[in-house]
């Protein structure tokens, strides 16, 4: 029995739903929507509970974005672009975002977080031209945290 083994195979990505750059005018890279991107917002706030029992608190510093982005099914060029160019760019960069909590459309520095993925059927013929390659990943995920750097 022949086995043959088939390049990654092209899955369409919705592009559009974030853009990364080296700086605020050049936002070269386009991120695809996720099958999942949960958007927080952090506070932090200072308190203390006064002698009624009444509680006095004071903002610490602003709000932080931070966005969790996956996907149950990635193509691998894709994955593999962003990837190449957070190693080639760094892991601090530009980013424009939807900020789901205000809804506008935001540019701040980001840096991004743990990427994963799991490979799905990675060709396991030493010989092969594609050997360790996979069809499609699967559960792809990068987190990206707002860096503090005011609006631009």
């Amino acid at each position: 029995m022949k086995v043959i083994f088939q390049m990654p195979i092209n899955i369409r990505m919705k592009p559009g739903f974030m853009y990364w750059g080296t700086n605020s005018e050049n936002l070269t890279l386009e991120v695809p929507f996720p099958t999942s991107g949960t958007f927080e917002t952090s506070r932090k706030a200072q308190t203390q509970e006064s002698a009624d029992g009444s509680i006095v608190a004071q903002v610490i510093g602003r709000s932080k974005d931070k966005q969790t982005l996956s996907w149950v099914v990635m193509d691998c060029n894709k994955w593999w672009e962003i990837n190449n160019w957070i190693e080639a760019n760094g892991m601090f960069f530009y980013c424009k975002y939807f900020n789901f909590n205000l809804g506008i459309w935001q540019i701040k520095k980001f840096y991004c977080e743990n990427p994963s993925c799991e490979p799905y059927r990675p060709n396991s013929n030493p010989s092969h031209a594609q050997y360790g390659m996979p069809r499609f990943l699967e559960n792809c995920r990068i987190t990206v945290v707002d860096m503090g750097n005011v609006d631009v």
